[in-house]
C-alpha cells in the first residue's frame, strides 16, 4: 500500500526525493501488539486525503514520494536498532528524506544511527510529551539517552518526566509544552540554536494534546493543538535541514478513523515542511 495512493504515478527509486518507511513494530509496551498495526492504518487512512495541500499550494505528485515494503522488524530492541540502521543507511547517503512510520517511538534509534553514521554533526530534535531517557520498567537509559550518546539531543513539548530524568537533562536542550503556550514558538528558539545544522526530527504523537490526539499509550493534558505542532515543525524546518523524520507512538483504535487521519496528515505536512524548505 502507497502513501496517499499515489501509485498510478510512482516515482523510480533514482528520482524519488523522499522515502517513506513503514515500520510495524510495537516494542516492550503492553499495547505493542496493536501499536504494530499503526504504519497500515496510517497508510490505509493518508489514501482519503486530496494529493493536493491547498493551505501551502502544494501537489504532493510533484514532491518525488516513494513508499517503500513495510520493514519487518526481530522483537529485540538492539536488533530492530541495527536492522533499521542497515536497511536504511544507503538511502541516507544517497541524500534521501527517509520518512519512518512507526509503531514504537524505538525506532527513532536505529534510523539516528543511520542518519548520524553520513553526518558527524547531526543533532536530534525530539518532540513529545516524555522526555524518555530512563525506562521506568528496568531504570536502564531509555532510548533518547542511548541517541544522546550519538549525537546531541533537543526536547520539546515535554510535560512529564521523573526526578532523575531532570537531572540529567540541560535547561537549554528542554522546552517544556507550557513555556510554547505561554510564549509563543519563541520559545523553542534557544533549543534549536544549541544544535548543528543537519537535523532529525522524531515527533511522537503524544506531543498533541489529547483533545485531539488521544490515541498514545500515555496521553498527557497540556499537549500541542494542530496549528501549534504545524507551525512548530515549519519552523524547524527553516531553521535546519531535516534528513530525515518519524511519526510514532498511534495506538489504533477501533473507531478511531479521526486520529488515524490526524497521524496520516501530521506525516503529509511534515513531508511538504521538509521537502519544499530543503536547503
Amino acid at each position: 500500500m502507497n502513501f496517499l495512493n499515489l501509485s498510478a504515478k510512482k516515482v523510480p527509486s533514482n528520482l524519488a526525493r523522499a522515502l517513506i518507511l513503514p515500520v510495524p513494530y510495537g516494542g516492550r509496551s503492553r499495547m505493542a501488539e496493536n501499536m504494530e498495526k499503526g504504519p497500515e492504518v496510517i497508510l490505509q487512512a493518508s489514501q482519503m486525503l486530496s494529493e493536493y495541500d491547498v493551505e501551502t499550494n502544494t501537489d504532493l505528485n510533484e514532491l518525488g514520494l516513494l513508499t517503500l515494503e513495510p520493514l519487518i522488524c526481530s522483537g529485540k530492541t538492539t536488533d530492530i536498532s541495527e536492522e533499521l540502521a542497515n536497511q536504511t543507511s544507503a538511502h541516507f547517503k544517497k541524500n534521501k528524506l527517509v520518512a519512518a512510520i512507526g509503531g514504537s517511538h524505538l525506532i527513532s534509534e536505529g534510523l539516528v544511527s543511520a542518519a548520524a553514521a553520513q553526518n558527524n554533526n547531526l543533532s536530534v530534535i525530539h518532540l513529545g510529551a516524555h522526555p524518555h531517557l530512563l525506562d521506568p520498567a528496568t531504570d536502564q537509559p531509555d532510548i533518547m539517552a542511548r541517541i544522546k550518546e550519538k549525537c546531541a539531543v533537543s526536547h520539546i513539548g515535554i510535560r512529564s518526566m521523573t526526578k532523575m530524568e531532570k537531572k540529567n537533562i540541560h535547561l537549554d536542550n528542554l522546552v517544556f509544552a507550557r513555556d510554547i503556550y505561554n510564549n509563543g514558538l519563541n520559545a523553542a528558539i534557544d533549543a534549536l540554536d544549541v544544535l548543528d545544522d543537519s537535523v532529525y526530527l522524531a515527533i511522537n504523537l503524544d506531543i498533541l494534546d489529547p483533545a485531539c490526539m488521544h490515541a498514545v499509550i500515555k496521553p498527557e493534558p497540556g499537549g500541542l493543538d494542530w496549528y501549534t505542532l504545524n507551525n512548530l515543525i515549519r519552523m524547524i524546518a527553516r531553521e535546519k535541514s531535516i534528513v530525515g523524520f518519524d511519526v510514532t507512538g498511534l495506538v489504533p483504535q477501533k473507531n478511531g478513523l479521526h486520529t488515524h487521519l490526524l497521524a496520516a496528515k501530521l506525516v503529509y505536512k511534515t513531508l511538504i515542511c521538509c521537502l519544499k524548505n530543503s536547503r
